[in-house]
């Protein structure tokens, strides 16, 4: 199938305009970094995605309720059959704060600006894909939704990408511009839960009110029943006490104490079942310290503050396949990312065909201040989009395989028997 989209001249016009194109693409990522956007306040920079999104002619460009930028490139269809709607995204937020220097620097070759790669490299090259499609008048059979999409980052939990796909069920399958790397394809989903721990008890005086029972007793008791906790090497399920805290002084007995933990892994039930673990040993904790000193004064309460779900596709699924085609028809030899956490969480959680591709070139120092990107040869990032693109969506006036389109798109559309 790939063979046969690389032949058409159209294509072939597409693929050349990307590379032609390159530093138009890296200037306007120098443009978008310094648009600042941490998790929860992507709002300016939403506004400045639709307006590129507006420019380049896309239809019913918005901001949805969930703060996401997108618009649509429709596609010709064929008969009754209209072709899957397909999704082209990268996120909008960053993990920096407001008030964070993010003027682009240009040393040896490398920009350095915190966020220049994630996601904002991500942003640029889907840009330079819609001018593509449109410099070499390539139509597909299906729709194609572009978007900038909000939280993905820490707390946000992937909200932005959830919104966007329970809003629009048309979509049959999502492709995400994010990560290192012009040869990864990421199609698995790690789950993520974090819990937020609390005890609670009456405090005292450390001397004279010796024997009441200590929050941060508890939580100590309780993180070292966390720590001997034995998850699976396989499915990778991972966990860490990441932040504690407790007391207000030296001399006294703490009237609270916290902690935070993240669990991971590649495989929802074995996460539901670390859970269950997790919350054992936090309930555990305060039973300890109470039952050390005989008093019920310690309680312990605990909050589920992010859920990114967990999920899987097999290796040979076809939008796996077909990524792996685009990337070797660059001269890129794949590499199949085993889990990992990005915006195609939700998708595959949800039975939708997803993967996310890196984002191209060499990167460091991601999510820190020194990040760096270096932008030679990363044309390549939007070219494998490009092809990837047409592959699921079709291209108008060429049939693609239906076994492909079939795997590649849930039969649940109703649309395939036209094939």
């Amino acid at each position: 199938m790939m063979q046969a989209i690389l032949a058409n001249k159209r294509v072939q016009a597409g693929l050349a305009f990307i590379e032609a194109d390159h530093e138009r693409t890296i200037s306007e990522q120098k443009e978008i970094v310094l648009i600042e956007a941490p998790t929860f306040h992507e709002e300016k920079r939403a506004r400045d995605y639709a307006r590129r999104l507006r420019e380049l002619g896309l239809r019913d460009v918005h901001i949805d309720e969930h703060g996401n930028a997108l618009g649509r490139r429709p596609g010709r269809g064929q008969g009754s059959w209209q072709g899957p709607v397909i999704l082209l995204e990268a996120h909008l937020d960053t993990v920096f704060p407001f008030g964070t220097d993010v003027k682009p620097v240009e040393r040896e070759g490398k920009i350095y600006a915190p966020g220049i790669c994630d996601d904002t490299r991500g942003l640029a090259a889907n840009l330079c894909v819609i001018r593509a499609l449109d410099y070499a008048g390539i139509e597909t059979v299906g729709d194609i939704v572009f978007a900038g999409t909000t939280r993905e980052e820490g707390m946000g939990g992937l909200a932005g990408m959830r919104g966007l796909l329970l809003s629009h069920p048309e979509i049959a399958a999502s492709v995400s511009i994010d990560g290192a790397g012009v040869d990864s394809i990421v199609y698995q989903a790690t789950g993520i839960r974090n819990f937020a721990v609390t005890y609670m008890g009456p405090g005292g005086h450390a001397y004279g009110a010796f024997g009441l029972p200590s929050p941060v007793h508890a939580a100590a008791r309780a993180v070292a029943l966390l720590s001997d906790l034995r998850p699976p090497i396989l499915p990778k399920t991972t966990f860490t006490v990441s932040l504690i805290e407790g007391g207000h002084q030296i001399h006294a007995i703490a009237e609270q104490a916290s902690f935070k933990i993240n669990m991971r892994s590649d495989d929802g039930a074995e996460l539901d079942k670390f859970e269950a673990e997790a919350i054992a040993a936090f309930e555990q904790g305060a039973a300890l310290e109470n039952a050390r000193w005989g008093r019920k004064a310690v309680t312990v309460t605990y909050e589920k503050i992010l859920d990114a779900p967990a999920g899987t596709q097999p290796r040979d699924a076809a939008i796996v396949q077909l990524a792996w085609q685009a990337t070797e028809a660059l001269g890129i030899t794949p590499r199949l990312e085993a889990g990992g956490c990005t915006n195609t969480n939700i998708p595959v959680s949800m039975g939708i065909p997803a993967v996310t591709l890196g984002r191209g070139g060499k990167e460091g120092g991601i999510h820190s201040l020194g990040e760096w990107f270096d932008p030679t040869g990363t044309y390549r990032c939007p070219q494998k989009s490009f092809l990837l693109l047409i592959a699921l969506a079709g291209l108008a006036g060429a049939k693609p395989s239906c076994e492909a389109m079939a795997a590649a798109v849930p039969v649940a559309t109703g649309v395939l028997s036209e094939w």
